[in-house]
Formats: structure tokens, C-alpha cells, sequence
């Protein structure tokens, strides 16, 4: 994200099916990022929560089992997705960024200026 500058800040998309796809695929990755997050700061703060007593209850051999087995593998899970996601944003981002470059750099004016007679 910070080379692109996070989308705001850098050169204009061109319009098309790139500029589309850089867009859906942005803000897939951060919802998954969220997600992702969301997940492993569940996952620790559960795991924080049971070694935190584990003194004072006896029960030395808790491990991370006795947690949800899914807490982390789906953080794990996003995390991955997320950079899947945050690759092809950089794919899509880069080759509309391109088309636009290509675009703006036209060495003729389309439209001929003539004055009246």
C-alpha cells in the first residue's frame, strides 16, 4: 500500500476494466485485513486470558488447545488472502496506472483550433 500511496495520492487511473478491478481488489484486502486482525487479536487476548490464572488454578498444563482450534488458523487463513488480494491490487493498480501514463502523453491535440473567418 505504500507504494502505491495507499490509491489516493499517486497518479490517476485510467478508466477501464483495471481501474475496476485495482478498486474491488483495495478494499477486499483491507476488509480482509480487518478480518485477519480481528481474529488473531481474539486468539491472543483468549490466550492471555488463560495463562494469565494458570498459577493460581493448578492447571500448568493448559496449551493452546484449550482454546478454539479455529481462532488462529483463521486469522492465519485472511492473512494469506489478504496478501494474495494485496498482490493483485498491485498487478491491476500498476497496469492502469500505465494505461493512463500511455493516455496523457499524446504528442497531438485531438480537437483542431481554427479561428473564425
Amino acid at each position: 500500500m505504500g507504494v502505491t500511496k495507499c490509491m489516493c495520492f499517486g497518479q490517476p487511473l485510467a478508466p477501464g476494466g483495471s481501474r475496476a478491478w485495482s478498486i474491488i481488489y483495495f478494499v477486499s484486502s483491507w476488509i480482509t485485513f480487518i478480518i485477519a486482525e480481528s481474529c488473531l487479536i481474539a486468539g491472543a487476548t483468549k490466550n492471555a486470558y488463560h495463562t494469565k490464572y494458570r498459577h493460581m488454578i493448578y492447571a500448568g498444563s493448559w496449551t493452546c488447545d484449550s482454546l478454539r482450534k479455529g481462532v488462529f488458523i483463521s486469522g492465519a487463513v485472511f492473512v494469506v488472502l489478504t496478501m494474495t488480494l494485496n498482490v493483485y491490487f498491485y498487478m491491476y493498480y500498476t497496469k492502469s496506472t500505465r494505461q493512463a501514463a500511455k493516455k496523457t502523453n499524446k504528442a497531438t491535440a485531438n480537437v483542431g483550433m481554427a479561428g473564425y473567418a
